[in-house]
């Protein structure tokens, strides 16, 4: 699983692609396959019915795969016997299979392994009366850059096809130890420094909500997996938003722990080893409630992971959270002016929450324009040698977004610029922490982006997610309403501040954001994540109707 340095193969590019493909079709069985009159035209926009309408999933399995369930209350379902762990994981390995030929997210689908899987724990519930684990027959999915043993790990490199892991990776391990079952891998970018998920080894994947706009990314396979409900829990990875973009385009939720929280250790680097310090990557779960996010981490922390990963801190976590009503900063815009569907978010969200009797208060952050300067420059610390010796390995050229996000041009920096750069970015760490402490607020209320999924290759501005993965906040994503013309129109009195707001704003068009999801981000202190998990709870319960 280390970093190969010669081709492995005399292939073409092209034909590496084509005996890819080849493969993962062969993994879906015929009978889950959709008939051609069954594809959508181009004009659907939402592909989620489809699985209704197909005709490939019994009415139960609909219902075990449907929103009547999170992966809370099917794993207590199953423990209860209501469900055995076949009838789940199969339900939704047919339900991933319809969404694949929709949406095109998964990578390595792993149906035959994930049902016998489930047979085995059918079995070893039959005999003993108990489940393995809080996520007995609990259906996952995980981003690509995961290894799992017998599969290839390509990180969309065209360079890594045909190369199986020889092992999992650690946190996976650890997930399917606790009982989950893993059905397959999702869709990436390449490079994985991008909002989107388009790669030549497996293509574009598209949003099941909304399929002429994004799916986001770097997670957004497994974003366009959980919004079809591909599995009842996901993982991905986030170093600049890539949970937290791919939730939001897909109206999902997602949590980006603090460093130190989640392991990372053995995943499937996009860079060189080691690479993983000036802003780190950290994994989340993307999932379907709060309490799913707050699950997977309970779930991880019990295995105690500081035994195998030295980058993870033991004691921070543990504890019980105190029961109180969070005072809620809001951070309305900064940089660039957020679209009316997203300003109306946090507005209405604000209102929301100051009618239920939260104490709200605004919240002015750095510039996230100078941010996003210093956050692109330590991403490119290496003038991206990596990627760039990955495609030339193979003879792949680079795909239209990866020149899009502006980074496959910036060159090499030295030690000293890297220094530099470093410098700045405690800047900002300094700045955001002496902003928070004179709003005195529990929590920031902000927006994801400036604006909803934009079309494919189109989100271009992550400044309001990665500030705080530099400043190493923890951060979770809930969903909210949906872009509506009506209360949405363009404003037409808009005065742009600098370019990157008028290039903002002239994405905008209300006929075709018409129904993009709309998320809020609900930012908590560094390592207050398990506080912050509690507080988000809370919140949504109020925002979205469930208290």
């Amino acid at each position: 699983m280390g970093v190969d340095q010669e081709p492995v193969t005399k292939k073409t590019w092209q034909e590496l692609q084509a005996a890819k493909e080849a493969e993962r079709n062969a993994r879906i069985p015929e009978e889950w396959k959709l008939r051609p009159d069954q594809l959508p035209s181009e004009d659907v926009v939402d592909l989620r019915p489809i699985v209704k309408s197909c005709g490939i999933l019994s009415p139960a399995e609909l219902a075990i795969t449907g929103e009547e369930y999170d992966a809370t209350s099917l794993a207590a379902a199953i423990a209860a016997g209501k469900f055995t762990a076949v009838e789940v994981v199969t339900a939704f390995c047919k339900r991933a299979a319809v969404g694949q030929q929709l949406c095109n997210m998964l990578t390595e689908i792993m149906f035959a392994d994930a049902i016998q899987r489930a047979k085995e724990l059918d079995d070893i519930f039959a005999s003993t009366g108990k489940v393995v684990g809080p996520l007995h027959g609990v259906p996952m999915t995980w981003k690509e850059c995961f290894h799992f043993k017998g599969y290839d790990s390509t990180n969309g490199y065209m360079s890594r096809v045909f190369q199986p892991a020889d092992r999992t990776s650690p946190l996976p391990a650890l997930l399917q130890a606790a009982g989950a079952v893993v059905i397959s891998k999702t869709n990436v970018p390449q490079t994985m420094l991008v909002a989107e998920a388009h790669n030549n080894v497996f293509g574009r994947t598209r949003n099941p909500v909304h399929a002429r706009l994004t799916c986001g990314g770097s997670s957004g396979g497994e974003g366009a997996s959980q919004a079809f409900r591909c599995s009842a829990l996901g993982v991905g990875t986030d170093v600049g938003g890539s949970v937290r973009i791919p939730a939001a385009c897909n109206g999902v939720y997602g949590y980006k722990p603090s460093f130190g929280v989640i392991p990372m250790a053995g995943y499937s680097y996009s860079g060189w080893p080691g690479s993983n310090t000036g802003v780190p990557a950290v994994s989340g779960p993307l999932g379907h409630s709060v309490r799913d996010l707050a699950l997977f981490a309970a779930v991880v922390r019990a295995a105690e992971p500081w035994r195998f990963d030295p980058a993870v801190a033991p004691g921070v976590m543990e504890g019980e959270p105190a029961a109180r009503r969070p005072v809620v900063g809001v951070m309305r815009a900064s940089g660039i002016a957020p679209h009316p569907p997203v300003r109306r978010a946090i507005r209405e969200a604000a209102a929301k929450l100051a009618a239920a009797g939260f104490e709200v208060r605004e919240f002015a952050p750095p510039d996230l324009l100078a941010v996003r300067d210093i956050s692109e420059q330590l991403f490119t610390l290496d003038g991206l040698s990596y990627p760039k010796g990955e495609c030339a390995r193979s003879g792949e050229p680079p795909v239209p977004s990866v020149l899009a996000i502006g980074f496959w041009d910036l060159p090499a920096k030295t030690q000293e610029e890297a220094w530099a750069w470093n410098a700045r970015k405690g800047g900002v760490q300094k700045e955001m922490l002496d902003e928070w402490q004179r709003v005195g607020c529990d929590v920031v209320l902000a927006p994801v982006g400036p604006h909803t999924a934009p079309r494919p290759g189109e989100w271009t501005s992550d400044h309001y997610t990665v500030v705080w993965n530099m400043c190493d906040y923890p951060a979770i994503i809930v969903p909210f309403t949906h872009a509506d013309p009506a209360l949405d129109p363009a404003d037409v009195e808009f005065k742009p501040m600098n370019a990157a707001d008028k290039k903002n704003h002239d994405l905008y068009d209300p006929e075709l954001f018409k129904g993009a999801p709309v998320a809020l981000q609900i930012v908590g202190p560094r390592l207050g994540d398990k506080q912050l998990l509690k507080d988000a709870e809370l919140l949504d319960s109020i925002l979205n109707g469930t208290a």
